[in-house]
């Protein structure tokens, strides 16, 4: 089942681009203000009692870390990820993989996800994967939701999709 949402793709110039879409932009970047938020609304209840202020600041440095992948997922947002025409993939201005170099679009089990979670990578030839170091295109629920983006990568690669 293909997320018409989740990514906009477009060709141009010989080029391939994709960029997540903004709706999905701004979701992930508000869902990660938003628990950090919380996390800072929980340190406050625990600063209102002096007998607590440990589990207060502890929450408050924990609210840090989803602050910090917020700014991360709205600086990241715009970044696309590029497949040329001669077969070299960019994330933004970083060359992930050399031209001719990918032998295929593979998905694989995602090993910081949940169980059943995939990620779609790129095989060079001589069977070394490299992943899309976009926190938009990395992980998702099953490889049925994968294969939409992987297909559109194989394509615009002219190489297959494996599993």
């Amino acid at each position: 089942m293909e997320h018409p949402t989740q990514y906009v793709v477009t060709r141009e110039a010989g080029r391939c681009i994709f960029v997540p879409s903004p709706l999905f932009g701004r979701l992930m970047a508000g869902l990660f203000g938003a628990g950090s938020a919380y996390l800072v609304y929980l340190s406050s209840v625990f600063f209102r009692r002096s007998s607590t202020a440990v589990f207060g600041a502890i929450f408050l440095l924990a609210a840090v870390l989803p602050a910090a992948l917020g700014i991360r997922a709205w600086r990241t947002r715009r970044t696309p990820l590029i497949i040329e025409r001669a077969g070299s993939v960019r994330y933004g201005e970083r060359e992930i993989c050399v031209r001719g170099m990918v032998r295929a679009v593979r998905i694989v089990p995602s090993p910081s996800g949940e169980p059943g979670d995939c990620e779609v990578c790129f095989e060079l030839h001589g069977g070394k994967l490299v992943s899309i170091p976009s926190q938009y295109f990395t992980v998702f629920k099953s490889s049925e939701h994968a294969r939409p983006f992987a297909t559109q990568l194989a394509d615009a690669l002219s190489v297959p999709v494996t599993e």
